[in-house]
């Protein structure tokens, strides 16, 4: 072989060598790019329009790009969320999570909570509680943790008395020790309540599934009293609690996240986290 031809073929195993590398800097860069896209959960309703609107510009102003990945129940989200198909969800209230975490072993954990829409009552058929007669079907969430929520809010008003618990998170069916009214309680998935309203005498609907329904809350015949814990949160894995975890709390306690909030008729009816900036 000439000198030529050798030259030639050094050449080119060169440009294999920096092509080779040039390649792996592309992946390399291109993995650093999608790290910044946040895969985020949400279920029907108003939080997927919370972050888009007032959430989504706090976070591409730190860089951050959103993907929402929407799903059909409380479940799946966590699961998602747990398995690292997904870097965050906000679709579920502090018991919630709490419960899942606890009863699941997930490894996921809160950050910080929002505005919240508070579980209502609904009936196609009548107007107030008072009018609902002996043995009427009651539709409730069959998840355990909304399924005693509901049970304790029927109690609140009056409807049922429960067996005293030291876990509230945990009463259901079977710890009603007065129904008045013989009421039945029908668990169904939360998503189908608001469906099921002209077969059912009334139904206990989760906020999101409420708004997403265009249910009217002035005309309910009950609404919760949204307390702390039943706030909805925005959850991460936890080992991203203080980096991604942190990111967003900061984004959702931020004097741009609150008034931009305030000045979205939307969310008037939304009750306030504690934290919230007092007027």
């Amino acid at each position: 072989m000439n000198k030529l031809s050798k030259f030639i073929n050094a050449l080119a195993v060169l440009s294999m060598i920096f092509g080779i590398t040039a390649c792996g800097e592309d992946k390399t860069q291109q993995k650093t790019a999608s790290s910044n896209v946040l895969r985020v959960g949400v279920v029907p309703g108003p939080y997927r329009g919370m972050i888009d609107k007032h959430i989504r510009p706090i976070l591409k102003d730190k860089g951050y790009e959103i993907e929402f990945v929407e799903f059909t129940d409380y479940v799946q989200p966590d699961a998602a969320l747990d398995s690292g198909e997904i870097e965050l969800n906000l679709m579920q209230h502090k018991k919630y999570i709490d419960g899942m975490i606890e009863n699941q072993h997930l490894k996921i954990i809160d950050v910080v909570n929002v505005p919240t829409l508070g579980l209502g009552i609904f009936s196609e058929k009548y107007k107030k509680l008072e009018e609902l007669p002996e043995g009427a079907q009651i539709g409730i969430p069959a998840d355990a943790i909304n399924l005693a929520r509901s049970l304790g809010i029927a109690e609140s008003l009056g409807l049922i008395k429960l067996k005293a618990s030291e876990n509230e998170n945990k009463a259901s069916i079977a710890d009603i020790t007065d129904n008045p009214k013989k009421l039945v309680f029908i668990p169904m998935e939360a998503a189908q309540i608001s469906r099921s309203l002209d077969s059912i005498a009334a139904g206990f609907v989760p906020g999101n599934y409420a708004y997403a329904a265009n249910l009217d809350y002035s005309k309910a015949l009950g609404v919760e009293n949204v307390s702390e814990t039943i706030k909805n949160v925005i959850a991460v894995r936890d080992t991203q609690k203080d980096s991604l975890g942190k990111v967003l709390h900061d984004a959702v306690t931020s004097e741009q996240f609150v008034k931009s909030i305030e000045g979205d008729k939307e969310f008037d009816s939304f009750t306030r986290p504690a934290w919230w900036p007092k007027k």
